[in-house]
């Protein structure tokens, strides 16, 4: 490698790829040899003031001062940057940022550092070293990006993307931290190896330009661990190659645990794969502020079905079926669905109390079905047992977040550093009262981006969040109990078994509408062997765009199915042709997925790792399953659900 510079440029080449940073205006410049990607100007930035203050966004170009020196390892060479801006910079005075650009010598990845924000300058973002485009037509072929399943951006795609995806890491904006492009074959993939304090942001104005970048965000006003973005150019690229390089980065790091490893650890879990998916519930309740609450008709405010009932359900449901069976029970707790947490116990003795609940659990176990319990261990809600202010999550004013949204009303956040405690305490009430659930779906710990606290007595990062949640899902496992949550994000699968859903990111809202882009089950393609995903059947089903039916995305990505605790006689054939794909390659990679007749984004084609292929025509509603060893079978004779 070579590292040469003069009184603009800093270059450096390796193995044919050529680097070129202008030193005033810091724009960086890399010819892969085939195509060359330049980064926008000005995009490299910080931004002062938070969000009670106001924003004022400044390129780092315009520090007054900025000093260059090579960096140099056994296996990388590169710069260093120091920006100092001077009492003439204004609102900037006196801010210092060091930054870096270095080359991995062995195979030319780059790689982008921000080591150092002066503190006490209000710095609240800072983007480097921001969005790479194709130098000569400033658009690429497509973009990738791993919101929610995951979408691409074609070039000429027609509809802006600007106000959606703008979401911290580990959100439906991003389960995963990385995102490519592609032009005429070459593409780069960035991975954001320091993922908690950062947010992925997408621009795409069509017929102009698809802009994607990583912002670097403050935690607890301060930048004081280095944040580090990965980006690696290669010819050849595509989103598959894309989602093989980020899996085998997972493996690297020793995060990827598949469904085959977690099974040596509790093999109980052999017995969901190939299962159906029941979702029901036990006691509603709705308090008067909720955005739930029925004016109008009083009565569905508070209503229960017992947990007798549930299993005389579950009893014809398991006759009638005759397949394997998995069910989440929401609202058995005192108040009902969404109250109280998290001091959820005694049982609701609307449902039956203990004596009721241990009825349930006996049913499930005479008819092998394995039973999971909701719970929520971050809305702390006012009217809870143990509800004290001095618990709960404070921003950096000091005051607490309120919501009274869902159906418990008034609530705030408990902080996570605490949340263990209540795992274990409620979960030893239930031990002690015989109940002993298969397993535990903790609510929207895998979904909501990692929570800051500024409380002085139990002070919190986002790293130290995912610390502490990752605790609460080990916790259940400890204690022989499969562990689900809201959604895949990346940073809790090693610690998961089954998520509520991994559907695809839609506009207007995640759950509702069109695609954005063409949605791609990029998610599928990295972490398929490594959760179970259950899919919905019906057509514009949440996470579902509206024109299509839930099913035929569930059969590509192999998923399993939900299932109605009273089933209508159309839809038992769906799930059993799901439960069935799914008993024959849950456990397995998704080795490939393509579009199977070009610019035909409807007609898709995935393949596992034992060589089964799924083919889905989302217009004509059809599928085809070739399965390894098996005689294939299609939706010839067989009613979708609608």
């Amino acid at each position: 490698m070579t590292i040469q510079q003069t009184e603009r440029l800093f270059m450096m080449e390796n193995n044919g790829m050529k680097v070129s940073l202008d030193k005033r205006s810091l724009i960086l410049r890399v010819d892969t040899g085939d195509v060359t990607w330049e980064t926008v100007p000005e995009a490299a930035s910080m931004a002062l003031g938070f969000e009670d203050t106001g924003r004022v966004q400044i390129p780092l170009s315009q520090a007054e001062n900025k000093s260059f020196s090579p960096i140099v390892s056994g296996y990388f060479q590169g710069i260093r940057i120091q920006l100092n801006h001077s009492s003439e910079d204004g609102i900037a005075s006196g801010i210092q940022t060091v930054i870096t650009v270095l080359m991995n010598t062995h195979h030319c990845e780059l790689v982008f550092e921000v080591l150092e924000v002066s503190e006490g300058k209000d710095v609240c973002e800072v983007v480097w070293p921001g969005s790479f485009h194709y130098a000569s037509t400033r658009e690429s072929d497509y973009t990738v990006v791993p919101a929610m399943q995951g979408y691409l951006i074609p070039g000429n795609w027609l509809q802006p993307i600007r106000r959606y995806h703008q979401g911290m890491m580990f959100s439906r904006d991003a389960y995963m931290p990385w995102w490519g492009q592609v032009k005429d074959g070459n593409g780069y993939l960035s991975i954001i190896d320091t993922p908690a304090d950062a947010r992925l942001s997408i621009e795409h104005i069509p017929l102009v330009h698809t802009l994607a970048q990583v912002v670097w965000i403050h935690s607890l006003e301060r930048f004081n661990a280095t944040r580090r973005l990965r980006i690696r150019f290669a010819k050849e690229m595509n989103y598959v190659v894309m989602a093989k390089m980020y899996r085998q980065y997972v493996r690297s790091l020793g995060k990827l645990r598949t469904l085959t490893e977690k099974q040596v650890q509790k093999p109980q879990l052999s017995a969901l794969i190939g299962s159906a998916v029941v979702h029901t519930s036990v006691h509603t309740r709705i308090a008067p502020e909720s955005y739930y609450f029925d004016k109008e008709n009083p009565e569905l405010n508070d209503y229960a079905v017992s947990f007798e009932e549930r299993a005389l359900q579950l009893i014809a449901l398991k006759e009638k079926y005759a397949g394997k069976l998995y069910v989440h029970v929401d609202g058995w707790g005192l108040n009902g669905y969404d109250n109280l947490h998290p001091d959820v116990l005694p049982p609701t003795p609307k449902g039956g109390g203990w004596e009721g609940f241990r009825k349930l659990q006996e049913v499930c176990r005479a008819e092998q079905i394995l039973l999971a319990l909701h719970d929520n261990y971050r809305d702390f809600y006012h009217d809870a047992a143990s509800y004290d202010p001095n618990l709960t999550i404070k921003d950096r004013k000091g005051t607490q977040e309120f919501s009274d949204y869902w159906a418990g009303g008034a609530h705030s956040w408990l902080c996570t550093s605490l949340s263990k405690g209540y795992v274990e305490r409620n979960h030893d009430l239930m031990h002690e009262n015989g109940i002993h659930p298969d397993g535990v779906y903790i609510d929207v710990f895998a979904v909501v981006p990692g929570d800051e606290c500024y409380d002085s007595g139990h002070r919190m990062t986002r790293t130290e969040c995912f610390a502490y949640r990752t605790s609460c899902f080990e916790e259940i496992r400890s204690r022989g109990m499969l562990v689900s949550s809201e959604e895949p994000t990346d940073w809790a699968l090693p610690a998961l078994d089954l998520v509520h859903h991994a559907p695809y990111a839609l506009d207007p809202d995640p759950g509702g509408g069109n695609s954005i882009g063409v949605s791609t089950p990029l998610f599928s393609l990295v972490y398929h062997d490594a959760i179970i995903v259950p899919w919905s059947l019906n057509r514009g089903d949440w996470g579902i765009p509206k024109t299509d039916l839930g099913s035929l995305h569930g059969l590509l990505n192999a998923g399993v199915p939900y299932l109605s605790i009273q089933p209508s006689d159309k839809e038992i054939p769906i799930v059993r042709t799901l439960a069935r794909l799914h008993q024959l390659v849950g456990a397995l990679e998704m080795t490939s997925h393509e579009f199977i007749e070009g610019g035909n984004w409807r007609k898709q084609r995935s393949t596992y790792s034992d060589g089964t292929i799924v083919e889905i025509d989302l217009d004509k509603d059809s599928f085809t399953i070739v399965a390894a060893n098996e005689e294939a079978f299609s939706s010839e004779g067989l009613h979708l659900a609608d």
